[in-house]
């Protein structure tokens, strides 16, 4: 009896387990095929049963797993934060407490990979914003969370009292909203054809000096 039981515990456990692979599989699909129809389409355009058919599912399976458009329009903004690892960046600046430079090259280097994995969806967002409902929200709360994250560092860099002289936090937190932007990444490292590190470095210089003297 005992055998029996370990044989059927090991085998719904195996299947416990492909199930949930199969849905990882199955959602990651549906957001590969969401963002190539959002970016060629806008929002607007790309439609459920496309992005159903692309991703070879059935439409009830899109609704199942997002519950709307709208779904997978934030679960990819989250993903682009998963896939630039806002984990390594959260422990980096931890490791880096007490060396403001520091944090700033990790949250430079966070905001790189950031654009660099999801400038197709972002500049889709920032061209479409004003227009296109869903991507003007989604390039909003991206906007918004980059500026609230990097306004708390700040906070804590005044707190210290580590920023130049005269320099207030509403202040510090514009010059890095300026400079480390996707406008910027957009304007410098696509058009003008920097690559990643002499931007990065770039950056690094002129915040440190601006904010730090």
């Amino acid at each position: 009896g005992y055998y029996i039981q370990m044989s059927e515990g090991n085998k719904r456990s195996y299947v416990s387990k492909r199930r949930q692979q199969n849905a990882e599989e199955t959602r990651r699909r549906i957001l590969a095929s969401a963002r190539r129809l959002i970016v060629s389409k806008g929002f607007g355009g790309a439609k459920i049963e496309e992005i159903a058919n692309e991703a070879g599912v059935a439409v009830q399976t899109v609704y199942s797993v997002f519950g709307s458009k709208r779904g997978i329009l934030l679960e990819l903004h989250d993903h682009l934060a998963a896939e630039a690892d806002l984990t390594a960046l959260q422990a980096a600046l931890a490791a880096a407490e007490g060396n403001p430079p520091q944090q700033l090259r990790e949250r430079i280097a966070f905001n790189m990979r950031y654009y660099a994995r999801g400038a197709d969806l972002i500049e889709a967002a920032r061209s479409a914003s004003g227009v296109d409902q869903g991507l003007q929200e989604m390039w909003e709360r991206g906007e918004a969370r980059r500026l609230e994250r990097f306004a708390e560092l700040v906070a804590k860099w005044d707190r210290d009292d580590v920023l130049v002289p005269g320099l207030n936090r509403d202040e510090a937190v514009d010059i890095w909203w300026a400079l480390v932007s996707p406008d910027m990444y957009r304007l410098l490292v696509l058009e003008r054809k920097w690559d990643e590190k002499r931007f990065a470095d770039w950056v690094f210089g002129k915040l440190a000096q601006l904010l730090f003297g």
